[in-house]
């Protein structure tokens, strides 16, 4: 029973969010339209205006750059799974009652929890600096810099 609400919170957890990732880019994309209406109005150029306020578009964003974002989602996600993981193993040791297996079960879970996090962050740190060393050269080399 208890592990059933465990299970079930998780899975919401995981759904909250992954709605909240879904809010926020209907909510980029709802503000791109919103300036594609008034360059219509007001007759301005709209990819100018658009690349001035927004930064590069989805068709100026290099391969290297999309999978290092691609990477980065996944990398965050896996973050949140860990926390979620420390936060029942503390509930765990919390509800023990006494019982050592499951206060030494929840201290191995938040230990590796936290490697686990640890790995997360040297991975994201890589990742960031490989692909900025990759963007940097491909721009230099096809004069784009």
């Amino acid at each position: 029973m208890f592990k059933k609400k465990i299970l079930s919170f998780l899975i919401l957890s995981v759904i909250f969010a992954s709605f909240c990732f879904l809010a926020y880019s209907s909510a980029v994309q709802a503000q791109s339209g919103l300036q594609d209406v008034t360059d219509k109005i007001f007759n301005t150029e709209f990819d100018t205006v658009q690349r001035e306020t927004y930064g590069p578009q989805a068709e100026d964003v290099a391969l290297p750059t999309l999978i290092a974002r691609i990477i980065n989602i996944f990398l965050g996600f896996l973050g949140i799974i860990f926390v979620i993981i420390i936060i029942y193993a503390g509930f765990v040791w919390m509800t023990a009652g006494g019982n050592e297996d499951k206060v030494s079960q929840a201290r191995k879970w938040i230990t590796n929890s936290v490697i686990g996090i640890i790995i997360i962050l040297a991975a994201y740190a890589i990742t960031n600096f490989v692909v900025s060393r990759i963007v940097g050269v491909t721009s230099i080399s096809t004069g784009e810099g």
